[in-house]
């Protein structure tokens, strides 16, 4: 039993002095996943769903998610970055550090990508990671999440740059697989 708790302490950094991020291990309850963007695009480093706004436990959670330069090309998965991904699996995107799920503004084209506290019921945070890496809304699997391929803006803070892209949902297409295709990745 300690060495459970002293395991679950450790992955959530509630020791005195832990960085504030979440390693993507295996323990009895959740493995901690990225998801990502399959195509680069620009960043090198690749883009992420992320809560936007902040890094790791500043993030707000009131500013919605964004496509944001991947973290784990530091060696660990923030907090802001990291899903359960058995919960994935059942359609709900849960960041379990700060207890809240991805959802949609509203189940129609054009809706930006928001956070709420979760609920298994509303259709807005039902999704589905498709075989063929489309990111779809359950109820309107024609509807994919994409990444805006025109808008960015970079960082002010860290070196080097992130970049950032807003988000919403799209007819899934094509002609936009490379800001439509996602993919779970963990270290």
């Amino acid at each position: 039993m300690t060495k459970l708790l002293i395991t679950g302490l450790i992955t959530l950094g509630l020791f005195v002095g832990a960085a504030p991020t979440l390693h993507a291990t295996e323990t009895t309850e959740q493995k901690l996943v990225e998801v990502r963007l399959n195509d680069t695009i620009d960043e090198d480093r690749g883009y992420c769903l992320d809560i936007a706004g902040g890094k790791g436990t500043r993030a707000p959670l009131d500013k919605g998610m964004q496509a944001h330069t991947c973290y784990d090309y530091t060696g660990e998965l923030l907090v802001d970055q990291s899903f359960d991904e058995a919960l994935l699996k059942e359609g709900q995107f849960k960041i379990p550090y700060f207890d809240i799920c991805m959802a949609a503004s509203a189940v129609e084209k054009d809706a930006s990508i928001a956070l709420a506290s979760c609920d298994d019921n509303a259709e807005t945070q039902q999704f589905s990671l498709q075989e063929n890496g489309n990111l779809v809304m359950k109820t309107k699997p024609e509807l994919c999440i994409t990444v805006n391929a025109t808008e960015k803006r970079e960082g002010r803070g860290s070196t080097p740059v992130h970049v950032m892209r807003p988000l919403s949902l799209q007819a899934c297409s094509e002609d936009n697989a490379k800001y439509q295709t996602w993919f779970l990745f963990s270290l």
